[in-house]
Order: structure tokens, then sequence, then C-alpha cells
């Protein structure tokens, strides 16, 4: 798949979405390696994007199962450390339900749940091509 050509052929209408999610991409593809998490602020500065709302759109279409560039998770906190949620939690979360701490059971609050974004098949792919 040509990444470039999907992201000008769905966003060719809307320059400021194009050039976001083509400064991502590049940005991103032409890395040596991949961090394990990125979170919104990061990507937003290699979207070069200061409108909050383009570079959520950006980021949420990049990470579509058909460019499968990037892969949202959701993190918490524990001990210190910041740990993926398991992709049930995951499910119950994106469904508006209530999300469990995966140590404790006790349900978590929004507030202790962040968003980030994982490197997906397309930047992983490449960097095994």
């Amino acid at each position: 798949m040509n990444v470039d050509r999907v992201i000008h052929e769905d966003w060719a209408e809307e320059s400021s979405l194009l050039e976001a999610c083509l400064n991502v991409w590049h940005k991103l593809s032409a890395r040596e390696y991949q961090l394990d998490h990125y979170t919104f602020g990061e990507l937003a500065q290699l979207a070069e994007c200061d409108d909050g709302s383009i570079v959520s759109r950006a980021l949420l279409y990049l990470s579509t199962p058909r460019l499968k560039v990037l892969k949202t998770c959701l993190m918490y906190e524990f001990n210190g450390n910041f740990l993926e949620l398991p992709d049930e939690e995951v499910a119950h979360y994106s469904k508006g339900e209530v999300v469990i701490h995966p140590e404790f059971g006790d349900p978590l609050h929004e507030s202790q749940i962040l968003l980030c974004f994982t490197p997906g098949f397309r930047l992983l792919d490449k960097g095994s091509a």
C-alpha cells in the first residue's frame, strides 16, 4: 500500500488535514526506530499543526484499520509506572462502559486513563523490511 497516495486521495479537499497526516507519517516512517508509545502532544509537534481538532482527526485517521500507521491505546498509572490497559478494557472504554483496574479490580476514573498511540502495522512492518 502506498500510504502517501491513500492520504492524498482521502484528504485532497482538506489541505490542513492532508498536511498534518503526511507530516506525521513522513516523520515517523523516516525514524530508524519507533518508541513504544507516543502522546498526543508528541504527535501534534510532528503534525506541525496548532489546531487540536485537526491533529485529533489526523491521528484517528492514521489509526484506522485501513492505514494502520498508528494504534490507539489506553494507559493507567500503577506504582509510578504507566502501563497499557488490556484490549478488553479498551473495548469497554470505547463503549462508554466502566474500565476496571487490572490489578485491583476496582473501577478506574476517566482522569486516571491516558490516551496514547503506539506504532501500527505500517510502521512496524517498515522497520522489519
